[in-house]
């Protein structure tokens, strides 16, 4: 809980990540982010 206040980040932050992670596999995810680097989002 002390990480999340420094980051300003709230608990709910962390279950929406990993909702939005839930069915992917490790290299999905990678690959998805570095698609998202090329396009010039870097999310």
């Amino acid at each position: 809980m002390i990480a999340l206040a420094h980051y300003g980040l709230r608990p709910a932050d962390v279950v929406a990540e990993l909702q939005r992670r839930e069915g992917l596999g490790g290299l999905e995810e990678k690959a998805l982010r570095k698609a998202r680097e090329r396009e010039g989002r870097g999310e």
